[in-house]
């Protein structure tokens, strides 16, 4: 047997959720196919279901070292390479030996490298790109990490129940000892705290870890969110708008910013072309997402000026001038605005 074997790792939303009993499930009908399985390691908890979940599973011994006169079993691997099953259990893919030798992800990247497929099992607070978020929500502290890189080298199946199915579980003394119960549910295991870590499994199977567990933060009230920038849309009672708005709406959406579409009436008492373009822009500000205010100012420079600054706006967007002669007689928009906001981008777009 050589090359590379491969890797299958069953990711809890959180303890107790069952990955370590769909691990030996799947090892057992592996088995009972023809193929040669062995567990190599396997945490039982004290959990029944777990115990009997090994059925007729064969189980490689551990080794024993020794750590500051204690002795600790640790998985064999030499053992199991010699054994050369087509399948090795490996339960707790994050278990860091006694001694500090030895991470048994390290154990299973051997084990791969001898040829031989490994079914694992983890959490989600043990992921790298996870764990500083499940720390924070759970209040709990950081715990043994594992590189995301080794799980995603491999298959991944979420085993993520909905909480009031695993609060049962508990409840029902299947995850922990009557003694530890009422603890459990009032701790870590708080609806709260589950919905954040399912919600964690999911985006890390997304690998969108960063924007679910800075939301979850935000939501929780742990850390507030910066701002998210803003672009304005700048449109007057001309056709142009639509144009102005939907390259503003791109720009925003491309940035994850908000959108806000403003109209200067400008402060002369004169009118200024029809109005019937704003009511059209106010319905197209509804279906891009985008707030819609009028504003009164002595210029459209000024006044668009004035809503960017209050609004931290890093981008402006307008309609360029058609007329050369205009731009001449009364100066360019755009270049008033870049004068008046040097660290906003403003954008002209050609009708």
């Amino acid at each position: 047997m050589s090359g590379t074997g491969k890797l299958r790792t069953y990711l809890g939303s959180a303890p107790g959720v069952g990955k370590t009993y769909a691990m030996l499930n799947e090892g057992w009908f592996r088995a009972e196919a023809g193929q040669h399985v062995l567990v190599g390691w396997i945490e039982r908890h004290g959990r029944a279901e777990t115990r009997a979940q090994l059925r007729d599973l064969e189980i490689v011994e551990p080794r024993q070292i020794q750590h500051r006169g204690a002795t600790f079993p640790e998985l064999d691997l030499d053992a199991i390479i010699r054994r050369a099953p087509d399948v090795v259990l490996v339960d707790e893919l994050a278990h860091t030996a006694a001694d500090g030798s030895r991470r048994r992800w390290e154990d299973v990247a051997d084990l791969r490298d001898a040829g031989i497929e490994v079914i694992t099992t983890v959490n989600v607070a043990n992921l790298v790109s996870a764990r500083d978020y499940v720390a924070t929500i759970t209040g709990t502290g950081a715990v043994e990490r594992v590189p995301d890189e080794v799980v995603r080298a491999g298959e991944v199946i979420l085993v993520d129940p909905a909480p009031e199915i695993l609060r049962d579980r508990i409840q029902t003394g299947r995850v922990f000892g009557a003694a530890a119960v009422g603890g459990a549910l009032a701790e870590y295991f708080r609806p709260s705290n589950l919905e954040a870590l399912s919600a964690l499994g999911r985006a890390w199977m997304d690998d969108a870890v960063d924007a679910v567990g800075q939301s979850l933060l935000a939501q929780l009230g742990l850390v507030d969110l910066p701002p998210r920038p803003v672009v304005i849309a700048g449109v007057s009672t001309s056709a142009w708008g639509e144009a102005v708005i939907r390259r503003a709406a791109t720009i925003a959406q491309d940035n994850a910013a908000d959108l806000q579409i403003v109209h200067v009436e400008v402060a002369d008492g004169l009118g200024h072309g029809s109005r019937e373009a704003l009511g059209v822009y106010r319905e197209l500000a509804s279906e891009v997402g985008a707030s819609y205010a009028e504003v009164t100012a002595s210029a459209p420079a000024d006044g668009l000026a004035d809503v960017a600054r209050r609004a931290g706006a890093r981008w402006v967007v307008l309609a360029r001038h058609r007329s050369r002669l205009n731009e001449l007689a009364h100066g360019s928009v755009a270049s008033r605005l870049r004068r008046l906001l040097p660290d906003a981008q403003v954008i002209e777009v050609t009708p």
